[in-house]
């Protein structure tokens, strides 16, 4: 479907030099929108060097309201996926995780309602979810969120605290995005820093072998993200998974298969006590509402990825 929706439309991004962010400005700029990235003041804006003259860039902070009504001016449309986003580092800052992910997102929906804004989407997490047992997997929108950590338990608060600024002239619609790699994610992530420790011939020291993940390729989640903007119902939460389950191990060795290495990582069960053992996603109320589904698989996506890292030997040499 080439809808031309986005077409002229002008687009706040937040957090639009971040992983998501950034993929989020290239997949609106090839349907000719008129983009407005919200970047962070001193952000490194390397992921959107491609595409920087083509976009409009406003510097700011989420935390700070007068920056994000001057951004937000004549704004049809908002994606607010800024937020403190590594596990390790939310629990490291707390204060500030919960500042940017909560006040933050706060801040964005209030000033956008302000502004006229017709829409936001909230991009949450699956990580809200917290363990379950198996008898609820693959995890559907109705299965009652249990946080286990700081960062899952702001971005649950986040879809709290917006919910009520929605009405007749503002909707919000949310969605809850399972595990997702792709070029520019930090090396904090599993698969960027497997590859990146591959490439430099190093042993990699990794967390536990027995968790299973759900994993999608950027593209294929930014996709979801319009669609859910476009098409989606105001104050409906929309999860974009692969459904299928991979164990950490397994993955492991496929990366380690794609890039014709063979080097045992050191796996360590005790470098995380807050571990979620299954995150495995649900994804059926998107495909039927949007007709979304994953385009690309997890073998062809690594492959992607791996070709990207070997293009930027800068961030790993």
């Amino acid at each position: 479907m080439h809808s031309t929706f986005w077409k002229n439309k002008t687009v706040l991004v937040t957090g639009a030099h971040g992983f998501t962010g950034s993929h989020l400005c290239h997949a609106l700029l090839a349907k000719g929108a008129c983009i407005r990235a919200f970047v962070k003041n001193g952000g490194n804006l390397s992921s959107l060097s491609t595409i920087k003259d083509k976009i409009t860039l406003y510097s700011g902070d989420v935390t700070d309201i007068t920056s994000l009504l001057i951004a937000l001016e004549g704004v049809d449309y908002v994606f607010n996926p800024a937020a403190i986003v590594p596990v390790i580092e939310a629990r490291q800052s707390p204060q500030s995780c919960l500042q940017v992910n909560i006040i933050g997102a706060h801040n964005v929906a209030y000033a956008a309602m302000k502004s006229h804004v017709k829409k936001m989407l909230q991009i949450s997490t699956c990580h809200i979810y917290g363990n379950h047992s198996n008898v609820d997997l693959p995890i559907k929108e109705s299965l009652a969120p249990r946080p286990t950590d700081i960062y899952a338990a702001s971005k649950y608060s986040a879809e709290l605290c917006i919910r009520p600024l929605i009405s007749e002239n503002f909707s919000i619609v949310f969605t809850r995005s399972f595990a997702m790699y792709g070029p520019y994610q930090r090396e904090q992530y599993f698969i960027p820093k497997v590859i990146s420790c591959l490439l430099r011939g190093e042993i990699p020291k990794l967390g536990n072998s027995f968790p299973t993940r759900d994993y999608c390729y950027i593209e294929d989640i930014v996709n979801g993200y319009l669609m859910a903007l476009e098409q989606g119902d105001s104050g409906e939460v929309y999860h974009f998974s692969s459904q299928n389950e991979v164990v950490i191990k397994d993955l492991y060795e496929l990366i380690a298969k794609l890039m014709k290495v063979n080097i045992d990582p050191i796996w360590n069960y005790q470098n995380r006590s807050q571990e979620l053992k299954r995150l495995f996603g649900d994804s059926t109320k998107a495909r039927e509402k949007f007709g979304w589904k994953p385009r690309i698989t997890l073998e062809e996506g690594l492959l992607k990825t791996i070709q990207w890292w070997k293009e930027h030997p800068e961030l790993w040499k």
